[in-house]
């Protein structure tokens, strides 16, 4: 059994939790958060042997771990698990800093362990066929890819100034764009609007344009003000066009819908919970992490993904921030 240690017991965090608790290679050696009451209860729950607000003490006795902290901590808790030849799976963005992503995903490169980045759109089988379908050629030469992605003014508002939404949520798109056109975004043009969320400093909604260098043009859209009875609290889509078809993605979907007290459509696809077992793209990252470190074959997201992915990011805030068309920034 590979020994896990979670870092950070936070919405994503108890996600991957729950996926460790009951993997048949896993074991969940410890949770670790700042709240120590937090981390006993998780532990209790998902049955973590210890439950700590140590990290370091956490890692010592850990053969992998799961960074879910905020992203202000990344860098060092990752640096801690690589010091410790640690397999690692990193939750997004990579880094507050861009160019500690850089320094990362180089010494991720050069390790003999396991490393990845959470991106779970990769392991949804809407947006996974939507890129085989371009891989394979079924729509032709792509030409154009759209995106958009939103969330509720009640999540805006918890995450408030801790990250920009660009990095937040719209870098899984950033993502999914990348991966699915197999090229990189070279120039970026990009809007936005400031007013409801004014008050944790972050806008209400931006718009960006990019441009692929092998010619792609690319839409992103996000926004964080969807009302707080939003069904799924989720508003998400995804288009690829080619010469010869499309492709179309819409998140949450009409898999499930719950007509009671409320008109919901909850998630069936990232995380649900199927006769209590964690289930879908958080279920298979976490199936993917585990045959990695076993075989030693890479995550379908690697930590160089995930910088590449900020470094669009970083690229749609200044071109927001500014009015001006901002080059990518690649080492």
């Amino acid at each position: 059994m590979v020994s896990v240690s979670v870092l950070g017991c936070g919405f994503m965090g108890e996600n991957h939790i729950h996926a460790v608790s009951d993997h048949p290679t896993l074991d969940l050696a410890s949770v670790v958060d700042v709240d120590e009451d937090r981390a006993a209860a998780i532990a209790e729950e998902y049955g973590a042997t210890r439950a700590l607000t140590d990290y370091e003490t956490a890692l010592d006795d850990a053969d992998a771990a799961i960074v879910a902290t905020p992203e202000q901590l990344h860098a060092e808790q990752a640096h801690a698990t690589l010091d410790r030849d640690c397999h690692l799976l990193l939750e997004k963005p990579v880094t507050d800093d861009l160019s500690s992503a850089w320094n990362l995903a180089d010494r991720a490169a050069k390790s003999d362990v396991s490393t990845g980045v959470s991106f779970i759109l990769r392991y949804d089988p809407g947006y996974s066929g939507a890129r085989d379908a371009v891989a394979d050629g079924r729509l032709g030469d792509p030409v154009s890819v759209r995106a958009k992605r939103g969330i509720t003014t009640a999540e805006s508002q918890r995450i408030g100034g801790r990250g920009h939404p660009v990095y937040y949520m719209n870098v899984h798109d950033i993502d999914a764009m990348r991966w699915c056109i197999g090229s990189e975004v070279e120039c970026v043009r990009a809007v936005e609007h400031r007013g409801t969320l004014d008050e944790v400093g972050v806008p209400d909604a931006m718009q960006a344009l990019f441009e692929f260098e092998n010619g792609v043009t690319g839409v992103l859209e996000g926004y964080g003000i969807l009302p707080d009875d939003t069904p799924g609290q989720i508003d998400a889509a995804f288009e690829v066009v080619g010469t010869a078809g499309r492709a179309e993605v819409d998140t949450p979907g009409s898999t499930l819908t719950v007509h009671a007290d409320q008109f919901d459509h909850p998630d069936t696809r990232h995380w649900p919970v199927v006769n209590g077992r964690m289930d879908g793209a958080v279920r298979r990252q976490i199936d993917r992490f585990a045959a990695a470190i076993e075989s030693d074959e890479e995550m379908l997201a690697t930590v160089e993904d995930g910088a590449h992915a900020q470094a669009i990011a970083a690229a749609m805030k200044t071109a927001a921030e500014t009015g001006t068309d901002q080059s990518v920034d690649r080492p």
